[in-house]
């Protein structure tokens, strides 16, 4: 047994979202190209015009998804982010105000991930997205 799950260091990046329009067509391109195969999502059921999820090689603890970003965030606009990198926080709204009086700006509002947590997009000083994740409390333990 690999031993009992433990949540990463705030701060880690954890998740790398790949932004589409279409999903189905983007999970094709990178199958086509880098021969990435797709799993289930653990806490939700997989809606494949949304989320598209994947792992990279053994041994990488990041993994991530190709999925449909919220039209408000700017995130599909042309010049938009296209890759973004989540980073675990501990409390979201916490990030978002330190975000904030950095001089970024927050893009969205709190979005549930399945029963696992939460996520935010937001945009740093130079313009680039990003997103925040926090971990539920009844997935932390």
């Amino acid at each position: 047994m690999a031993g009992e799950w433990k949540a990463p260091k705030f701060g880690s990046p954890v998740w790398l979202g790949i932004s589409a329009s279409n999903v189905p067509r983007a999970r094709e391109f990178y199958a086509k190209v880098f021969d990435w195969t797709f799993k289930q999502h653990s806490t939700q059921p997989d809606d494949p015009e949304k989320l598209a999820m994947f792992d990279f090689n053994p041994g990488v603890s990041l993994s991530g998804g190709i999925q449909k970003a919220p039209e408000s965030t700017g995130v599909l606009q042309p010049g938009g982010a296209g890759v973004v990198i989540y980073w675990l926080v501990e409390d979201l709204d916490k990030s978002a105000a330190a975000i904030e009086a950095a001089g970024g700006s927050m893009l969205s509002g709190p979005e549930k991930e399945g029963e696992s947590g939460m996520y935010r997009y937001f945009k740093d000083t130079e313009g680039t997205t990003g997103g925040i994740y926090q971990i539920l409390s009844s997935c932390a333990n």
